[in-house]
């Protein structure tokens, strides 16, 4: 299974925030501050992050909670930064869930909160987040080949071979990941 965390929203995340805070600074005033100010933070939490410097892009992701705890992207970060460094995933699921709080169908952090609970064990609640995962994203072939793998484990032949059909639709180089036994018919 392709369980490789999805670092795709980085600079997404970026240019997201960046065109909201030229939106917000058109209207000048006090705003046009905090806006500058949070996308200053998000944007060297993700320089640092992309630097390995995790201890800097941890503190610059915190303080932006600190003045907009909503911020999904921020969450995500903090999210992404504890799954790369806790097995268990306790710390990372929890930066994802308020992650979808802001946006239920944000799906970097579906993905990544699929993947933990594969690891732990949980394949009907990976199944359920890999089809939001796939609905809210649906040109990723990551998502639909974790998909397929985990409904073939649990018994799901069709429900796989849809899967698997739709990820080789997606990137054709992906059929040489599917094992043998488990390419669609």
């Amino acid at each position: 299974m392709n369980t490789s965390l999805t670092r795709r929203s980085i600079l997404a995340a970026t240019s997201l925030v960046l065109a909201a805070g030229l939106a917000l600074g058109a209207c000048g005033g006090s705003s046009e501050t905090s806006t500058k100010k949070k996308d200053q933070l998000l944007n060297a939490g993700l320089q640092a992050e992309v630097q390995g410097d995790y201890a800097t892009a941890k503190k610059n992701f915190e303080e932006l909670l600190k003045a907009e705890p909503t911020n999904k992207f921020a969450h995500y970060n903090l999210g992404y930064i504890a799954q790369t460094q806790d097995k268990n995933g306790t710390e990372a699921a929890k930066q994802y869930e308020a992650a979808l709080k802001t946006d239920p169908e944000y799906a970097p952090a579906l993905y990544n909160l699929a993947i933990i609970k594969t690891a732990n064990g949980d394949d009907a609640g990976a199944i359920l987040l890999y089809k939001r995962a796939a609905t809210s994203n649906p040109t990723d072939a990551n998502t639909q080949l974790n998909l397929g793998f985990l409904l073939f484990k649990t018994g799901d032949k069709g429900g796989a071979d849809e899967a698997f059909r739709k990820a080789i639709a997606l990137s054709p180089a992906i059929r040489s990941r599917i094992p043998a036994n488990q390419q669609p018919n």
